[in-house]
């Protein structure tokens, strides 16, 4: 899930200005908000207490810098759910290299020969196209309905989370297994 910055924001006020001379948003023309967080969608629940969790291994380069200030090895903003997953997935030799906004990556891995389906197994990758950008995670464990994932971004300030979701939410995308 990405977001613009809020300095993307405050340059575009600035140049609406400067070619208009004034400001043109206002509360009421604004658009319908949508939710800031795939948590304020969704919800988050604490994670399963057997959860084998990876655990946040996520480099100290992408890690330790502003969200969105560099791009990863797979051509994606870092602490973003897919730069996070990207980073899992070569780890056991596959690629979603440039696969782009997590509501692509279904497509993108179908496309690719890697099977999608409804069926959530450790490892695999939870995919929604819900929201702005949609999201992903990695499966750490399914306990029925529940799944236990991993991800980055889920709050939408750019931090690591161990927490459970529906598992009815998600496809899953099985790049390995």
């Amino acid at each position: 899930m990405r977001r613009p910055s809020r300095a993307v924001l405050t340059l575009a006020a600035l140049f609406a200005f400067a070619v208009t001379g004034t400001t043109t948003t206002t509360a009421a023309a604004a658009p319908a908000a949508q939710p800031v967080s795939m948590a304020a969608e969704y919800g988050t629940v604490p994670a399963s207490a057997t959860a084998g969790t990876i655990g946040d291994i996520y480099p100290a380069k992408w890690r330790n810098v502003p969200q969105d200030s560099v791009i990863d090895d797979w051509n994606m903003y870092n602490r973003e759910c897919v730069s996070w997953a990207a980073f899992n997935i070569a780890r056991h030799g596959k690629s979603a290299a440039n696969y782009g906004d997590a509501k692509y990556w279904d497509d993108n891995a179908r496309s690719n020969g890697f099977r999608v389906d409804n069926t959530p197994t450790t490892g695999s990758i939870a995919q929604t196209d819900n929201g702005r950008y949609g999201h992903v995670a990695i499966v750490d464990s399914v306990h029925g309905d529940t799944v236990t994932v991993e991800d980055y971004n889920w709050t939408g300030d750019g931090h690591y989370l161990v927490h459970d979701v529906n598992a009815s939410a998600f496809r899953y995308i099985h790049f390995y297994g």
